[in-house]
Parts: C-alpha cells; structure tokens; sequence
C-alpha cells in the first residue's frame, strides 16, 4: 500500500534566524542517531534518513514586468526508505 504524506509551512525569518534554522537542521541530520527530527512549524516530523543521500539544489531567478523580482532557492534530500524492521539496517 503506497502511502503519502505532506507537512508544509511556510513563514518570514530575517537572513539570521533562517541562517540558525538551516544550521540547525544540519546539526541535526549528522548526529549519530538514525532519525532526524524536523521541525515544521509547530509540529515536528521525525524521519529515518539513509546513510548517503541524493542532494539537489536549484536557483531560479525570476523577473517579473510587475512587482519585484524573485529568487527561490531550493535543496531538496532524497532517499529511498527500507523496512527496517524486516532483517535491520544494511550496511
């Protein structure tokens, strides 16, 4: 059975506190244990990242005739999950 679920926030930070947000989370993921708790928004999502991870990041720069630029950047962590408890974690 395919299961899928989206937790989506979405708030302003000065350059700092999205700075400390962003080293927090990669704080996080390197430690030792095997989830990595993300907080989003006043929930926090625990999830069981793999040892190696696909990485992408993505910069689009948009000009707009009307109104302001915009700039997204985006780094997206991708990994396959394993049923863990069906024989452990392989190595």
């Amino acid at each position: 059975v395919d299961m899928a679920e989206k937790t989506h926030h979405e708030t302003t930070l000065s350059r700092s506190d999205a700075a400390e947000y962003l080293q927090s989370l990669g704080i996080d993921l390197s430690g030792e244990t095997q989830s990595w708790v993300v907080p989003v928004g006043n929930k926090d999502v625990e999830v069981q990242p793999e040892r190696e991870l696909n990485v992408e990041t993505t910069v689009d720069e948009r000009s707009r005739l009307l109104g302001d630029d915009i700039t997204e950047v985006t780094i997206q962590l991708r990994w396959n999950e394993h049923d863990r408890s069906a024989g452990g974690e392989s190595a």
